[in-house]
Order: structure tokens, then sequence, then C-alpha cells
């Protein structure tokens, strides 16, 4: 289940935060104002994801950089 759970949190910008869970791993965090609506809270949730997903890959890609270099 994927699924867009609000913290709580509302920063000084009265952003709320939210953290986006596939079951029950945490995949990314992302604020969002809830007067933007669901549309833009859907889009702010894939950014959050597409971002987490590069910077899993870049660590798998420096790590192996490292050791081809022999780190």
């Amino acid at each position: 289940m994927i699924a867009i759970i609000n913290t709580g949190e509302i920063d000084e910008t009265g952003r709320a935060r939210y953290r986006l869970q596939i079951n029950h791993k945490l995949i990314a965090e992302f604020s969002h104002y809830r007067i933007d609506g669901l549309p833009a809270c859907l889009r702010l949730a894939a950014d959050a994801a597409d971002r987490a997903l590069f910077e899993q890959v870049d660590a798998v890609l420096n790590r192996a950089e490292g050791k081809d270099n022999g780190l």
C-alpha cells in the first residue's frame, strides 16, 4: 500500500510535513501547503520519490566507483 501521511508538523511558513511510505517503509518526506490541494500534494510526493530513488542510485554508484578505485 502506498501512503501519504501527514505528520501533524507545520513549519514556520505554514507548510505541512508529509511522509511517503510503501507498506511500512519510509520512502521520502516532503512539505506541502494544504491550500494547494491534492494534485499538488501528489506531484510533490512523486518528486520526493524520484529524488529518493536518484539518491539511492547515486549512493550505489559512488560505492561501486570507490571499490573500482581500490578504496
